[in-house]
């Protein structure tokens, strides 16, 4: 770090706990639902939390398919559907180690100086498929 740069890292607690939270869904015209926000039991640290379910449901779909949704906790938007906790958890410390404005609860505001570093992570675990 160089003289007079204040710069901190986040650090997420390695003990995510389990918390009811709000997420903001979006609209699903498929079961005809409207954009709305519920409650949710997931996992939390730092900003980040963790849901079964994705970016227009909470819950598994089917016995068979199961998704975990990745959140930015003050704004409650839904960043990535993963088919295991484990890997949204490993995307949260990705988007740790970039210096965001995290805090911010409007999901426009999240800027910092590794805006560009945390939407190449973003790219890396959109891509992600399971082998």
């Amino acid at each position: 770090m160089a003289r007079g740069d204040r710069r901190v890292k986040l650090q997420l607690s390695p003990a995510w706990h389990r918390q009811t939270f709000a997420v903001h869904l979006l609209a699903d015209h498929i079961d005809g639902m409207p954009e709305r926000a519920e409650l949710v039991q997931g996992l939390v640290s730092g900003p980040f939390a963790v849901y079964a379910g994705d970016a227009f449901r909470v819950g598994h779909r089917s016995a068979g398919r199961r998704s975990y949704t990745l959140l930015h906790l003050p704004s409650q938007t839904p960043k990535l559907k993963l088919p295991r906790i484990g890997l949204c958890r490993q995307a949260a410390l990705d988007f740790a180690e970039c210096d965001l404005a995290w805090e911010n609860a409007w999901a426009p505001d999240v800027t910092g100086p590794d805006l560009e570093k945390a939407r190449e992570v973003h790219r890396r675990w959109i891509g992600w498929r399971e082998l």
